[in-house]
């Protein structure tokens, strides 16, 4: 099916960045009441898990395996700004999109893909291209990672197409065990086909620091990395779906990498949804975020039903997982709470598009870097101190010995250890 979404152009706040990166933690999370291992792993619907009818784009839709994306939209609609809560400057997104059947799979999420309309003002690049269906596993998706409202510079990176491709488990395995996002790279997609970063920049020029609160994105906190790809740090409704308003359930804006559904702020409480509320972040400022922003965080466990686990995310009333969208550090996902996909590539470490990312394998010894699986480096690895914490890093004598991550180039640095070339 086609989905086409028009969106108003922007006036970002504007400043400079660098590439980006990403980083999670692992550890007990069991003393908030957000998170259990009986979570059920059904996320094939835009709805929050209480059986709210999702408030997300306006769309028509009926379930099928494909989103196209060489259609284009018989009608779209603007939201009125003055209809809006927010400032008549951000983007609008509401619209009506013309569906067409094909063949259908019950839990196929495909038709919460917005293909967008391209933006008069980005004439200088190519149209925005996105494709999702699914097959007997996996949620597919592909991209060409262009944004469909205007693009303002905010890295000295100029905005380039990609070749996006991701899969994504159709049904997602619930974990105790929580796995790390990766130190750089891809951690979930959002529904325009946008890759989201996590939340800290690369070594330069702010030492892995948080690029929301250093100010660097523009208004739906995305910039572009050094390879020219457009990605999000944090997630802005309204520049994906209708704007977050209140007491009313947020709708599916992406899927993690693990599978599980990444909502907008705001969700239900109860089964019923008689009390709407908008989900922060257990995760607490401790130091100076402007660098090494993971470690200027802590994940504080506490019982509050509003406020969201580890990896910022709650099993809903309905049994079912779910991340959400915060306005506040780690902003989307801050480690897996599912099995990752075949889109993760565990070891080494990965910063672009196109579906490869790194997640290193936690560690506390170099005996766990040693077990089949840990590590992914043909000459092992080594449980070394990252800013995500200690991990099992692929060693090497030369490029040639580090891992094969799609879409990226990695280096044998002085030190042994495979990083991403820059």
């Amino acid at each position: 099916m086609n989905h086409r979404l028009a969106l108003l152009p922007l006036l970002f706040l504007a400043a400079c960045s660098s590439d980006t990166a990403a980083r999670g933690a692992t550890g007990d999370n069991s003393s908030d009441t957000s998170t259990g291992s009986g979570a059920d792993t059904g996320a094939g619907s835009g709805t929050e898990d209480s059986g709210v009818t999702d408030t997300g784009a306006e769309a028509d839709a009926t379930t099928d395996t494909e989103t196209d994306a060489g259609g284009s939209a018989d009608t779209t609609a603007d939201t009125d700004p003055s209809a809006d809560t927010t400032a008549d400057t951000d983007p609008s997104t509401d619209t009506t999109a013309d569906t067409t059947a094909d063949t259908s799979t019950d839990n196929c999420p495909d038709e919460l893909f917005i293909q967008s309309e391209p933006a008069p003002e980005n004439s200088a690049y190519p149209d925005p291209l996105l494709r999702a269906y699914c097959d007997a596993d996996y949620l597919n998706i592909e991209s060409n990672g262009i944004i469909g409202y205007q693009f303002v510079p905010i890295t000295p990176n100029a905005l380039r197409a990609q070749t996006n491709a991701w899969q994504v488990p159709l049904v997602p395995e619930f974990s105790d065990t929580l796995t790390t996002i990766p130190l750089l790279g891809v951690v979930a997609v959002a529904i325009n086909g946008i890759p989201i970063y996590g939340a800290n920049e690369a070594a330069m020029p702010d030492n892995f620091g948080d690029p929301v609160y250093n100010a660097i994105v523009d208004f739906c906190k995305g910039h572009t990395g050094p390879e020219g790809d457009y990605h999000y740090h944090a997630i802005v409704q309204e520049c994906l779906a209708q704007a977050a308003l209140e007491g009313v359930p947020s709708p599916i804006i992406g899927f993690a990498l693990d599978g599980f559904p990444i909502y907008g702020p705001n969700g239900c409480l109860d089964a019923a949804c008689t009390e709407v509320v908008t989900f922060s972040s257990s995760w607490e400022t401790t130091g100076d975020p402007s660098e090494l922003a993971w470690d200027n965080h802590t994940f504080t466990p506490n019982s509050d039903p509003t406020k969201l686990d580890q990896c910022n995310g709650r099993i809903g009333p309905g049994g079912s997982y779910g991340y959400y969208a915060t306005a506040t550090f780690p902003y989307t996902i801050g480690c897996y709470h599912g099995v990752p996909g075949p889109s993760v590539v565990t070891g080494g470490g990965g910063d672009g598009g196109g579906g490869g990312t790194g997640v290193p394998t936690a560690c506390t010894a170099q005996a766990d870097c040693e077990v089949a699986g840990a590590c992914a480096g043909a000459l092992g690895c080594e449980c070394t101190t990252t800013p995500m914490g200690q991990a099992c890093i692929p060693t090497c004598n030369t490029a040639a010995d580090c891992p094969v991550v799609t879409g990226r180039t990695f280096t044998c640095s002085a030190a042994g250890l495979c990083v991403p070339a820059r």
